[in-house]
């Protein structure tokens, strides 16, 4: 806090999330814009042509989709390890300070 009360100006600080993010976005575009033919795709059970444009905007939402589900249930199991550990020690179990 500055002398006055208010917080510090940050101005300066860059957010390269943000910056990263709109330069990935930037590049998906220019790739599918680049690759706009059609392809022939081969299912399991079927072969459909179809644009190659669908067919990256389709592996990129499945990419996408698969990351954000992993990194949930990441974070999901190290919040119930953090509970368990707290479970398995009660107060009345934990060690007094020695004088």
């Amino acid at each position: 806090m500055s002398r006055d009360g208010n917080p510090p100006d940050r101005r300066g600080d860059t957010n390269w999330k943000a910056i990263l993010g709109i330069a990935a976005g930037i590049l998906l575009v220019w790739f599918i814009i680049a690759n706009a033919q059609q392809v022939e795709v081969t299912w399991w059970v079927f072969d459909t042509s179809t644009s190659l444009i669908v067919v990256i905007l389709i592996s990129a939402l499945l990419g996408a989709g698969i990351t954000y589900f992993f990194t949930r249930i990441r974070h999901r199991g190290n919040a119930s390890r953090d509970d368990d550990r707290r479970r398995r020690r009660p107060d009345d179990e934990r060690e007094e300070p020695r004088p």
